[in-house]
């Protein structure tokens, strides 16, 4: 038997001979960390005037969606990939983004590039899979660069849960060990072999669901995604413990999690071990325990430079303050959502009332208590509905004031070729972050925003007939080319009446 290969990936560990995959991640927007930093009782950073770095960039879609939402803020991303870097600056170029800039470097060399002191730095999808030297580098340059109460957010696999998939990750190396060519020749062999297995009924794949699940997402994403998450040389899950414990060493603590709900232990831990957590108090040791509790895999973390005491007051002060509304119209607000381990239910009169005025309106509790029609429920239990409301994700917070619409970024989102594999994000000032805007909805901007209302039938057979688009109705196929021009039209329509007034009120697009 031969010896797994390690991918060639240079010092750092990191694949550069392919690019990963286009992606824009919620969790890095600033009022997201913000929220987690506030909801756990420190002082949250500022809300538009900031300076803001990604470190592992990727292809700019996050940085650059977030630079086009605050445009009073300054962003930095930094990606050791070439073609990375130029896109993201093409892309950044293209919309007219000048409150941004890329730089290529080495994490190890971050130390020679002229930068800002940051509020906000996050790295996702980075430490478990860079060198040990390279991940000391990143964490050095957090330290040093973060301003005095900054936030640094941080992304990577985690263990217990990984535990039982690395054999997925050596099954893979091991199978494409004797392939020349590059890292996707490799993955293509890896993951070839590893689904041949699994779908001939290996007991290792029966055994381990978790296993089962992360091969299928790895051939769903595609192999530019298979390549990175699972070939690079340095790949490494990691404990809680071992990674807070690295961050204090540097003057930086650990205050929360996103999602957001996992910084609640009633909303977390699974009841059959409630009672033993009710005796863990200590922060620290209740994350690591909850870990093996809920079998994780992938840990979301806030750190804060600097040392404050916890004050409960600050929650209650962001909660009061801060305006929440819903990023969907009222109608498409979920009025129950599974976590893990719980199920967060929004019914009853007092989620009626405020889903109607959140998705209508953006309020802080403060505004829900003064509203005669509000006031009834009393100012706890409106507080604590929205709280409900946030953590499982059905309202947002929302930036105050008035915002110019980013049209001259977002015409360009929506010009770019019509693929799964290059998603549709569009930047919102208001809500502060990305908007996914699929596909069929994407076209319906395109017509909208761009083909006066006579001319749009013709552009709707026009793009079907050069463009064909997969269309279902009651679960039927539709094929014609006749067929596809009418429900698409049907699905623009509806787009008009109930999707696109959201939009505009969040910002993102113009009024037609």
């Amino acid at each position: 038997m031969g010896r797994a290969v390690q991918p060639e990936a240079g010092e750092t560990g990191y694949l550069r001979d392919v690019a990963y995959v286009r992606q824009f991640s919620k969790e890095l927007a600033p009022l997201a960390v913000r929220a987690a930093t506030a909801l756990n009782g420190f002082a949250p950073p500022p809300t538009d005037d900031f300076d803001y770095c990604e470190l592992g960039c990727g292809t700019g879609d996050t940085t650059n969606t977030l630079a086009a939402a605050y445009p009073r803020a300054r962003f930095v991303g930094v990606d050791f990939n070439a073609e990375h870097v130029a896109f993201a600056r093409g892309l950044a170029g293209r919309g007219g983004l000048a409150n941004v800039r890329f730089v290529e470097r080495d994490f190890a060399d971050l130390a020679l590039e002229t930068m800002p002191d940051f509020d906000y730095i996050c790295a996702h999808g980075v430490l478990s899979w860079i060198a040990p030297e390279t991940r000391d580098a990143l964490l050095d340059f957090a330290a040093a660069r973060l301003k005095p109460g900054g936030v640094l957010y941080v992304t990577y696999n985690a263990l217990p849960g990984w535990a039982a998939v690395e054999p997925l990750r050596r099954l893979m190396l091991d199978a494409s060990a004797g392939v020349e060519g590059t890292s996707l020749d490799r993955a293509r062999q890896g993951a070839g072999v590893a689904s041949l297995l699994c779908d001939a009924g290996a007991e290792y794949f029966a055994s381990n669901p978790a296993a089962k699940e992360m091969l299928s997402t790895a051939l769903q994403m595609g192999l530019p995604y298979a390549a990175h998450e699972y070939f690079g040389a340095h790949w490494q899950p990691m404990y809680f413990a071992d990674v807070a414990a690295g961050m204090a060493e540097r003057d930086l603590g650990f205050i929360g999690q996103l999602p957001l709900y996992l910084n609640y232990r009633d909303l977390t831990i699974p009841a059959s071990a409630m009672d033993l957590f009710r005796q863990v108090t200590d922060r620290a040791s209740f994350e690591s325990l909850k870990d093996f509790a809920i079998n994780e895999f992938f840990r979301g973390d806030v750190y804060f430079k600097g040392s404050s005491p916890r004050d409960e007051a600050i929650t209650r002060a962001y909660l009061d303050t801060t305006r929440f509304g819903t990023l969907v119209p009222a109608e498409h607000v979920k009025r129950e959502v599974h976590l893990r381990h719980h199920v967060l239910s929004f019914e009853g009169p007092l989620f009626d009332a405020l889903i109607e005025r959140l998705a209508g309106s953006p309020s802080s509790v403060s505004e829900l208590a003064s509203d005669r029609a509000l006031a009834g429920h009393g100012e706890e239990a409106l507080r604590s509905g929205v709280l409900r409301l946030l953590l499982g994700e059905q309202v947002a917070p929302m930036q105050a004031g008035s915002h110019r619409v980013p049209w001259e970024y977002n015409a360009r989102i929506l010009e770019q070729r019509l693929s799964t594999r290059d998603p549709v994000v569009l930047a919102s000032p208001v809500a502060g972050t990305g908007l996914v805007v699929p596909t069929l909805q994407a076209v319906a901007l395109r017509l909208m925003t761009g083909v006066a209302a006579a001319d749009r039938p013709a552009w709707i057979r026009s793009f079907v007939a050069r463009q064909p688009v997969r269309l279902e109705v009651g679960g039927r196929a539709v094929e014609t080319a006749d067929e596809q021009a009418h429900v698409l039209t049907e699905e623009v329509e509806k787009f008009r009446v109930s999707r696109l007034p959201k939009l505009v009120a969040l910002g993102a697009v113009e009024a037609p």
